[in-house]
């Protein structure tokens, strides 16, 4: 390497030993990166010349090539799109190469001497690389979508291989990464490659094949789990690895460890519609989750079936008490009359079409049910809490709910003026309700839900089970 660009390579690590990960490293072979209404300009010379640069990792021949495209084809990805809408695609077709990066060694093997340190921890994580080097290959990090749909942790070339399917406006995109030091979970990525791609929508879903089950699992919670899967909630459930992240809580797992597929059977002794092991590193300990398909066909659902080595009991949910909303504009309210309004109350809504008779029934008042009718309650929950019939001068807030294993506490706050402090007289249902995250209870089962005032009263106490 000559002297001119050992400089370069030096400068441009020690840019990321300042920036500490904030920003995207700029590589020498990156840096006039196509954009994609731009046709990559390749002259011999330049193509020789990245065929030096390249390691054994980042060249394969057509073959392999061919059937590592026929690999991702077909793959089914559950994407989360900037306005929170989420949708299954299909990739249905891989086109042409619209960028290719070698690795240079000397950068890659001091960037991993960084993550050994400490430092540049994102490069760990393919989705994270993809992101933070997307400004140089045309992409938007905060408007485009980024979905890891495969990870392989040894390759045929020995290295970890991992695609991220990238969404651009109307396009999409399949971004190839390799970990050019050695496979691992400590181990940096790299940007190879990345090509065109065609996806469409799956096909709607069977009846689900059920046949015999898988012993040991609750079947009611996981119908239900199912059936929120199928109504177009929960899609993170038909992704293995969002599975073992989210339902890994339960076993005292976080969002700081290391998940990685060691294992994925379309068919098992244990589970015939299909088996996934997953291999958690946690504290620096080696544990595997088992997750299984309770039904058959595109659409199932994965679980958990038991987590071996951890310390936890499986099962056993998270018991320290966990803020999951709250807010201080209601902290200066205080309730000076002796009682509430009379029709004081609380509700738990999750589906308008199901409950709006019965809360009806329940004598809520028809502001507030009018007022849930336009709440989108796809993937949410509502806790709502209201005074009776009052005057204006009065009103009610939630300030703070949190949850701790089964149970789930909405703290509320009411407030009116002074007793001999005048009041306006009108006629008025104050009302305030939250959102919840609908994975909260389709995931823990039946949650206990219980609501207390400003004085520790309790307001009312509700039993959900989505």
């Amino acid at each position: 390497m000559n002297s001119k660009y050992k400089k370069l390579v030096i400068a441009i690590t020690g840019a990321a030993f300042i920036t500490g990960g904030l920003s995207p490293i700029l590589f020498p072979h990156a840096m006039a990166a196509i954009k994609w209404d731009k046709k990559p300009i390749q002259t011999q010379a330049a193509i020789e010349e990245i065929d030096k640069a390249a390691t054994p990792a980042a060249v394969t021949n057509n073959q392999q090539e061919n059937e590592e495209n026929e690999q991702i084809m077909n793959t089914e990805a559950v994407i989360t799109e900037s306005n929170d809408t989420v949708r299954r695609v299909v990739v249905s077709s891989i086109g042409k190469q619209t960028a290719t990066v070698p690795i240079e060694q000397v950068i890659v093997d001091k960037l991993q001497q960084e993550v050994d340190r400490g430092n540049q921890q994102w490069l760990l994580d393919p989705v994270s690389v993809v992101k933070n080097n997307a400004a140089k290959y045309g992409f938007d990090a905060k408007k485009d979508s980024f979905t890891l749909i495969s990870h392989v942790a040894n390759s045929p070339s020995r290295t970890g291989k991992a695609y991220v399917l990238v969404g651009h406006n109307a396009a999409f995109y399949i971004v190839e990464l390799i970990q050019p030091t050695s496979s691992g979970h400590n181990k940096i990525w790299q940007i190879v490659s990345i090509k065109e791609a065609t996806v469409t929508q799956p096909q709607k879903p069977n009846k689900p094949d059920v046949g015999p089950g898988v012993e040991g699992l609750d079947y009611d919670r996981v119908i239900k789990w199912q059936q929120a899967v199928d109504a177009g909630r929960e899609l993170w459930r038909l992704d293995p690895m969002q599975v073992a992240k989210n339902e890994g809580k339960n076993y005292g797992f976080s969002d700081k460890d290391q998940f990685t597929v060691i294992r994925k059977l379309n068919s098992s002794p244990l589970s015939r519609h299909g088996q996934v092991d997953v291999e958690v590193i946690h504290n620096d300990k080696k544990y595997t989750m088992i997750l299984v398909k309770p039904f058959g066909g595109n659409d199932a659902i994965w679980t958990t079936y038991k987590v071996t080595g951890t310390v936890i009991k499986p099962g056993t949910p998270i018991v320290d008490e966990k803020v999951i909303y709250s807010t201080d504009k209601y902290k200066n309210w205080q309730w000076f009359l002796p009682q509430y309004p009379q029709g004081t109350g609380v509700a738990a809504m999750y589906s308008y079409d199901l409950q709006a008779k019965n809360m009806r029934m329940q004598q809520v008042p028809q502001a507030v049910i009018d007022k849930l009718q336009k709440v989108d309650l796809a993937n949410k929950a509502a806790l709502v809490a209201y005074l009776g019939g009052t005057s204006s001068s009065n009103n009610i807030g939630i300030e703070k709910v949190t949850v701790k294993g089964s149970e789930l506490t909405v703290s509320v706050k009411a407030k009116s003026p002074r007793i001999d402090a005048p009041m306006t007289m009108d006629y008025v249902n104050p009302f305030d309700y939250v959102l919840i995250d609908r994975s909260l209870f389709e995931t823990a089962g039946d949650m206990n839900v219980t609501f207390i005032d400003q004085n520790k009263k309790v307001l009312g106490k509700i039993k959900m089970s989505l």
